[in-house]
């Protein structure tokens, strides 16, 4: 994939990599998917490895992705501070839908000859998400044309050993957290990824603000099924890993999460069997990224198609 850096309205930059244009045209109604690394990770998370990256599907379906370096995080801008009476998922979740999406949409969305944004989600940019997709809704936004959101590496209840493993990294005196690889790896792969994937572990390590951690795997829970689900329209798919060890997995927290969302028009749910919490990383990777690009073609082919009946 190749590098990209855009300037924001307010002067910040977010960067990323998106996949190469193509000479022909896509196929009609096509949707742009936009990947959103988790915490202490960045838009390399996509491209990991040959085998273990959007783009072999990507190619295949003629579906273009971008991955973005979230805010704060490579060389894209920092928040700004956050207000005291709001928290951090619902001002980078702001940040995605009134910066980040209309920008993307506005220079990639033409380029790339497509109808739609379907966002691919992983762990702490699940909150985020949702804030943007419930803004969107909620306001009827113009600025991109959301077709879905795909989440995966969050859930309803967190895993309190897990959390308690994390807690002594915590340095009070920064405002950043940084895994030791070893223990990321024990933690976000659980044995399940290959041997080139875990030599890329080291590179893949980024540091991530303390303040994400608190409010997505804390704070988040106490607000957002009054605050955000229920102004959800547009469809969703949501699949936990597995061997998930950062939340609770079974087919009642699934259900528990997904049940939230109750005005949206579709909602896809499961578990996939035999992957850790970063599944795009594991060796189910490949066949979960098969099941994104698919579901994001069928969503994106659904707005198309309202967009020519009420056109």
């Amino acid at each position: 994939m190749d590098v990209f850096s855009v300037q924001l309205s307010d002067e910040a930059v977010v960067t990323g990599l998106h996949s190469p244009f193509l000479a022909s045209s896509r196929p009609k109604h096509s949707p742009l998917v936009v990947a959103i690394h988790g915490g202490s990770y960045s838009a390399h998370y996509y491209v990991a490895t040959p085998s273990n990256s959007v783009l072999p599907i990507s190619n295949s379906l003629l579906v273009p992705c971008i991955a973005i370096n979230r805010p704060g995080y490579l060389d894209s801008t920092a928040l700004p501070p956050v207000p005291e009476n709001s928290t951090y998922c619902q001002e980078e979740g702001g940040y995605l839908h009134n910066e980040i999406l209309p920008a993307i949409w506005k220079i990639y969305g033409e380029a790339y000859g497509v109808s739609s944004i379907v966002v691919l989600a992983h762990s702490l940019s699940a909150p985020m998400t949702i804030v943007a997709a419930a803004a969107h809704a909620r306001e009827g936004s113009k600025s991109y044309p959301l077709a879905g959101i795909i989440l995966s590496g969050f859930g309803a209840q967190v895993n309190a050993t897990t959390e308690a493993s994390i807690h002594p990294l915590i340095d009070p005196s920064s405002p950043h957290i940084r895994f030791p690889t070893p223990l990321k790896n024990e933690i976000m792969l659980c044995g399940l990824a290959d041997p080139d994937v875990l030599a890329q572990s080291e590179r893949l390590n980024t540091s991530a603000s303390k303040a994400e951690f608190f409010d997505g795997c804390g704070t988040w829970a106490t607000y957002w099924r009054k605050q955000y689900a229920p102004y959800f329209k547009c469809p969703v798919m949501y699949n936990k890993a597995g061997e998930d060890k950062l939340w609770i997995v079974n087919t009642e927290t699934v259900q528990e999460f997904a049940g939230a969302f109750t005005e949206s028009r579709r909602v896809d749910k499961g578990i996939v069997v035999g992957a850790p919490h970063c599944m795009e990383l594991g060796i189910a990777g490949r066949g979960w990224y098969a099941r994104c690009f698919g579901w994001a073609v069928e969503v994106g082919m659904a707005v198309g198609v309202d967009q020519g009946l009420s056109g």
